[in-house]
């Protein structure tokens, strides 16, 4: 799951050359993702299409119940950060029907991607769209989900949504929950403390060797300050991410979001992750329990990685889902019309 990326001095240069500043730093973002496996998507998986007020369209794919009868219920997942196709990933899908099987599971593809884009894992492939680039960010893909969501129930046939995302998506599924009423309940996986900043410090320190780790962390702290203080959007590319998605992910509160979230809430978080930081979203929960927000819950999993596996490599994706529809079973009074 970890794959780190070195921003090198050279392509720091292109971002930072009015300030004709240089550094090296370490950067979460590559293993900021959720998606560990591919999978040869479903032939009969038909993409459907709504379009953006700036007429861009958005794709969705609606897999229905694995027992093909009508649900209820709709769980819309939301995967992490990296540039692939929604459709391409295995890993959450498996968790999504495994969490709740009666439900119809919905994805949806992220700002500028189609399921023609090919699986890559490389965090800095050179065939990222230009218009995912430009206009991914989590507040846009919370309004894509609003968009698709808001069509799927209007005709009253799901009575329940509830939303799930992990690593990034976690961020989305809160965002997603605090911003609309459509949910009934909210899952987030591994998806860091109250700021991003701090996770992504927590991962130099377990990933880089001892005598860098300073520099790193000035280096990357560094780059997050030039990009929250830029009063001009800036042309980068880091990580495959652009300047929306940087100043996003490094202004986004997770304890503000989390304390307007009213419905049932499950944060779910392996003690062994090296992409965010364990201990912060400890403290996070433990904040928001001290503003009387009690309808979250957290789950620790000592032993699991960001990539849902224990120590030795085996997949927890099955564990993590029978205790995340253990959770969703004792409240569904909470949660279920």
């Amino acid at each position: 799951m970890v794959n780190l990326v070195k921003i090198h001095n050279q392509r720091m240069h292109r971002v930072l050359a009015k300030r004709k500043k240089y550094f090296t730093a370490t950067c979460v973002v590559g293993c900021f993702f959720f998606g560990l496996t591919s999978a040869v998507a479903n032939e009969n998986d038909a993409v459907s299409s709504l379009r953006r007020a700036d007429g861009s369209v958005i794709d969705y794919y609606l897999e229905v119940a694995s027992d093909n009868l009508s649900s209820d219920t709709l769980l819309v997942s939301f995967q992490g950060s990296d540039c692939n196709s929604v459709k391409h990933n295995n890993l959450i899908r498996e968790l999504s029907h495994s969490a709740w099987p009666s439900a119809d599971l919905l994805l949806i593809e992220k700002p500028g991607i189609t399921s023609d884009l090919p699986r890559d894992t490389n965090a800095e492939r050179p065939d990222c769209p230009a218009y995912y680039l430009e206009n991914d960010r989590p507040e846009q893909r919370v309004q894509d989900a609003n968009t698709v969501v808001s069509d799927m129930v209007s005709d009253g046939s799901y009575k329940n949504v509830i939303a799930l995302g992990g690593s990034e998506g976690a961020v989305v599924a809160a965002l997603y929950a605090a911003e609309y009423d459509t949910a009934d309940a909210v899952i987030m996986i591994n998806g860091g403390g109250r700021w991003f900043i701090d996770d992504v410090n927590h991962n130099i320190k377990l990933t880089e060797p001892e005598s860098a780790v300073a520099s790193a962390i000035e280096g990357f702290n560094g780059f997050a300050e030039h990009i929250l203080s830029s009063n001009e959007r800036l042309d980068i590319d880091v990580s495959n991410h652009g300047y929306a998605w940087w100043r996003s992910m490094l202004s986004i509160d997770q304890e503000s979001v989390l304390s307007r979230v009213e419905i049932p809430a499950l944060i779910v978080q392996g003690g062994s992750d090296e992409s965010v930081s364990p201990e912060a979203v400890a403290e996070l929960v433990e904040n928001l329990h001290d503003l009387g927000k009690f309808n979250i819950e957290l789950m620790a999993y000592p032993e699991m990685d960001h990539g849902l596996s224990d120590q030795d490599g085996r997949p927890m994706t099955q564990d993590v889902a029978e205790s995340i529809r253990g959770w969703l079973i004792n409240t569904s009074d909470r949660w279920r019309d």
